[in-house]
């Protein structure tokens, strides 16, 4: 049966979930119906794991599932969880392919008429899910050359658009209560929420993302657009995440947080809430990988969010793993974006946006690391937008983030060995004499574009306290070869630098003119703070 979670939980889903009033035309009849989140125009997840297909019916009712001339079959059960019995059938792994019809029927006595659901154009390729707070939120027709987008939309009929309505509980959700949109296809009403309802419908990064990423597979994407603004990262954990990390919401620096809040539609923050009413319901739903933008409601809690990143990342995975019963990977591709900000400062020492982005990686400065596995990163403080309208907190420049996600699912999600998805980050920093620093990087050849946003501490060796750290600015004197930057800087007295830093402050740079890019992939080296070693 399908997974339960706690066993001193009773079910959360209402009457609505098995109504037609917003599951889709043809998704229920009678006492049979799906599960919210099948419709016609839909994407199952291609082989070489199974797709998985889930409803209710009358308790010991008999169900015939065909597909492809094959028939598979499964009882309805009942369950304490739902408010009905519940069938659920694994198809056989398929190849990317489609479109195809799908029937569901009760089976009965040949004399007896059974019901019928009939899904059509059902095409099988990739299911990503994009979740987080207002950056993911951000909609279409919000970005840059947004008309340029809504007018191509029409020419992608192999990606497919599910929208999940913004709901929170207090308790898990066995399916979604409601969706904004039911599985479409790309155009502008299936994009265009803006007007209507202002950040609910459909993700931008989500939507772009899914444009190049099929472009570049040419088989089917289908993407899930599950976010909400303003909503912090205990929100979308469940409790086996939190129960380890127990500090309450409440708390919180709450100015700090309140500032953020103003300059994004609020959401909910409770613990699990959005974990219960939005993600739980589609771990039965096998996937292939998922995008996260979200931090900002979390800027005055680095040292948190640095351990509950990676612990949401692998309970994600985990629970996926179990809900599809093994279909879903158990270390399924996660890309994030690491967060931009504001060009207009927050002016509050507790929004720390260097250490959030240090916390997004788990305080190691790059990603896939020991920590998180299977892991990549969208680098965006180099996006920075001027629309003070926007507050700089939403950058328009939606198309950026997605392609960078893109170069990393191709790496990480795809195993291409040959697509560089990094910018180029240190794998040693030392001092040599003459106040010099060499940085020598990694993962990427390096491109200068600005000689400048280096700094470094100079430290007082004959005093503890902190305010004898001084950070002054270093300049690159030169590349000493396709990989490595000399430094030149100047501490007072004879101090030695002990500390350098990168891209070190809440907007760092203007727009794509921070200092270090990668010369063949023009992605911008992420920000650092490393000790600085003997080069000897």
């Amino acid at each position: 049966m399908l997974p339960r979670y706690s066993q001193d939980l009773v079910y959360a889903v209402i009457a609505l979930c098995l109504s037609s009033a917003y599951i889709c035309d043809g998704a229920s009849t009678g006492s049979l119906s799906l599960a919210s989140y099948y419709s016609d125009h839909m994407v199952l997840q291609m082989g070489p794991k199974s797709a998985i297909i889930w409803g209710y019916a009358n308790a010991g009712q008999q169900i015939a599932v065909t597909f492809k001339e094959q028939i598979y079959k499964a009882v309805a059960t009942p369950d304490t969880f739902y408010p009905s019995a519940v069938w659920k059938v694994a198809l056989d792994p398929t190849p990317p392919s489609g479109p195809f019809n799908i029937t569901i029927t009760t089976v009965t006595d040949h004399m007896s008429e059974g019901e019928e659901i009939l899904l059509q154009d059902v095409l099988f390729g990739d299911i990503w899910l994009c979740s987080g707070q207002s950056n993911m939120a951000f909609p279409v027709p919000a970005v840059f050359n947004a008309s340029q987008v809504l007018n191509d939309s029409y020419n992608h009929p192999n990606i497919r658009l599910l929208a999940v309505k913004q709901v929170f509980s207090t308790t898990p959700y066995y399916d979604l209560s409601s969706l904004y949109e039911p599985w479409s296809l790309p155009s502008r009403k299936s994009l265009d929420g803006y007007n209507s309802e202002k950040y609910l419908y459909f993700s931008a990064v989500c939507y772009l993302f899914g444009v190049e990423l099929q472009q570049h597979l040419g088989y089917p994407v289908g993407l899930i657009s599950d976010n909400w603004g303003g909503t912090n990262i205990e929100s979308w954990s469940s409790p086996d995440v939190l129960k380890n990390c127990t500090a309450s919401v409440d708390e919180k620096p709450k100015k700090a947080v309140n500032k953020v809040e103003k300059m994004e539609k609020r959401g909910p923050k409770k613990d699990s809430v959005l974990w219960n009413a939005m993600i739980h319901p589609l771990l039965n739903f096998t996937i292939k990988g998922v995008l996260w933008y979200q931090g900002e409601a979390n800027a005055a809690e680095s040292d948190r969010y640095a351990r509950l990143f990676p612990a949401m990342i692998n309970d994600w995975r985990r629970k996926w793993y179990e809900g599809t019963g093994g279909n879903t990977e158990e270390a399924f591709p996660f890309g994030f974006v690491q967060l931009c900000t504001s060009n207009h400062p927050l002016k509050n020492p507790s929004l720390d946006y260097p250490l959030i982005r240090r916390a997004q990686t788990a305080d190691c400065g790059y990603v896939p690391n020991p920590k998180m596995q299977k892991v990549f990163m969208a680098v965006s403080l180099d996006l920075p937008d001027p629309e003070p309208n926007n507050h700089g907190i939403h950058p328009r420049d939606k198309q950026n983030v997605a392609h960078r996600l893109v170069l990393g699912a191709r790496a990480i999600g795809y195993n291409e060995a040959y697509t560089e998805f990094q910018g180029p980050y240190p794998r040693r920093v030392c001092g040599i004499p003459n106040n010099t620093i060499v940085v020598d990087y990694q993962f990427s050849d390096v491109k200068l574009i600005s000689k400048k946003l280096f700094e470094v501490c100079c430290y007082e060796k004959d005093t503890d306290d902190d305010k004898a750290h001084a950070w002054k600015m270093a300049h690159v004197i030169r590349l000493v070869n396709s990989t490595s930057l000399m430094l030149g800087y100047q501490c007072d007295k004879t101090n030695s630098a002990t500390y350098l830093r990168y891209l070190w402050k809440d907007m760092p740079c203007e727009f794509k003119k921070c200092a270090v890019y990668g010369a063949k992939n023009d992605l911008p080296g992420p920000p650092f703070l490393l000790p600085v070693q003997s080069c000897e």
